[in-house]
């Protein structure tokens, strides 16, 4: 089984407005509402392309509630963990005679001491042999180590964690030794405190982490990605397309990759799968995944390369 960790998923409000005119009434033309969240998005793409995965993580008040709602209604299974702060919301308003977009964020949930350990229980439930994928910042009241600790009581259970976080919850994390991290090229370069720009610095400055990390996947966008085991070194590079929206293409590039190693693929094709599924999420516009039909065209035009 693959899990999802989604610590403080949120949901989205998108609002359509024709202009936004201050001090007058404004009408809304359109509204839409959706549940948001990196683990929650991997958990999307995994049911997309025909596996089975359960999210966990905190939610909280109506609009935890609605966000819950709408996971089950799109057939993705959870078993969050419920809190008293309410659920973070993103109000996205868009002005369309203008084509400008406005960001209005609510503050991440404060998560308490009891609701962490009730949390930290189900990790403790998790199955032998299951994949864990622990995506995105941690809410308010969690100390920095936590995902290092759930890295390393779940290693005990012998489940597999793919950690995609930054800065100090990567550094700590990658030091409880996860199966496979994910950082982009940004995010790798201050996990090593260095610019990083080729894939000649990524390999050099890997060395150090290979010991302490089965896999390491470095995404560079539209140049590809990075894969790094303990001998071996590859590069994916995809194929050309017009970019819609790269909103979503990193958490697609994690779900193929889980989804292939949970399905006993080899390193190599479970980094095609993840580059094909992070191409054709960008295909899309907005806030729309991947469709596993554009991700089986694009898979055969992605190109492995042993470096």
């Amino acid at each position: 089984m693959i899990y999802t960790v989604t610590l403080s998923p949120f949901l989205d409000r998108i609002i359509d407005v024709e202009e936004l005119i201050y001090d007058d009434a404004n009408i809304i033309e359109e509204e839409k509402r959706r549940a948001g969240g990196r683990g929650v998005d991997v958990s999307r793409v995994i049911k997309e392309l025909g596996g089975q995965s359960i999210a966990l993580g905190f939610i909280g008040g109506y609009n935890g509630l609605e966000l819950e709602g709408r996971l089950i209604n799109e057939g993705v299974i959870c078993d969050f963990t419920r809190i008293n702060s309410e659920t973070r919301t993103n109000n996205i308003v868009y002005q369309r005679k203008k084509k400008l977009q406005t960001l209005l964020s609510t503050y991440e949930p404060e998560v308490g001491s009891l609701e962490i350990t009730s949390f930290f229980n189900k990790i403790k439930e998790i199955p032998k042999h299951s994949y864990v994928v622990i995506s995105g910042n941690m809410p308010r009241g969690i100390n920095d180590n936590f995902y290092a600790q759930m890295i390393i009581t779940l290693k005990e259970k012998g489940a597999k964690v793919i950690l995609d976080t930054d800065s100090e919850a990567l550094r700590r994390g990658v030091d409880a030794g996860p199966c496979l991290i994910k950082p982009n090229i940004h995010e790798f370069g201050r996990l090593v405190a260095n610019n990083v720009s080729s894939v000649e610095e990524i390999i050099n400055y890997a060395k150090p982490y290979q010991n302490i990390v089965e896999y390491i996947v470095v995404s560079m966008g539209a140049r590809g990605v990075v894969g790094i085991n303990r001998n071996e070194y590859y590069s994916a590079a995809p194929p050309k397309i017009k970019v819609r929206s790269s909103v979503g293409a990193g958490d697609s590039l994690v779900a193929g990759i889980v989804y292939a190693m949970s399905e006993g693929k080899k390193f190599e094709d479970a980094i095609a799968m993840g580059v094909a599924c992070g191409t054709a999420s960008a295909l899309n516009s907005g806030n729309k995944l991947c469709r596993r039909e554009d991700v089986e065209i694009i898979k055969k035009d992605v190109i492995i390369k042993k470096i």
